[in-house]
């Protein structure tokens, strides 16, 4: 298998059109949060149904458990999203998963402050 040397430019412009390509971005869920109206969530569903990206906005204030803050975005994105990426590039777990967060801020003008993988992998990946 050849290997290529590309920008990291490049490796953007890539992973942004093949997310473009597996997500229809003007047909999301948005709910908000029934016992919370600064809270809501996000769900994007691929063109095929398998795969999620899920972010998650819980506004400024307190919570349940006392915890304060002052707001906190958090993506979850399915491990096969960033198993296929990997696939394709040879790049770091985090740094897609970076880029992810990256693509989906862009589209939906959204503040990323946490990042997992949901749900956690069955087996480890195999690249």
């Amino acid at each position: 298998m050849a290997r290529y040397i590309i920008t990291q430019n490049q490796m953007h412009s890539v992973i942004y059109k093949y997310l473009d390509n597996m997500f229809d971005i003007n047909s999301f869920t948005k709910e908000i949060n029934p016992y919370n109206k600064d809270a809501y969530r996000i769900d994007l569903i691929d063109n095929y149904g398998n795969n999620t990206i899920s972010y998650f906005w819980f506004g400024p204030g307190e919570y349940d458990d006392d915890t304060k803050h002052y707001g906190i975005g958090n993506i979850n994105i399915h491990p096969d999203i960033v198993d296929t990426l990997r696939q394709m590039i040879t790049i770091r777990e985090s740094k897609v998963m970076d880029i992810i967060a990256d693509w989906f801020s862009e589209k939906f003008n959204e503040d990323i402050d946490e990042i997992s993988i949901y749900p956690e992998r069955r087996n480890p990946p195999v690249y």
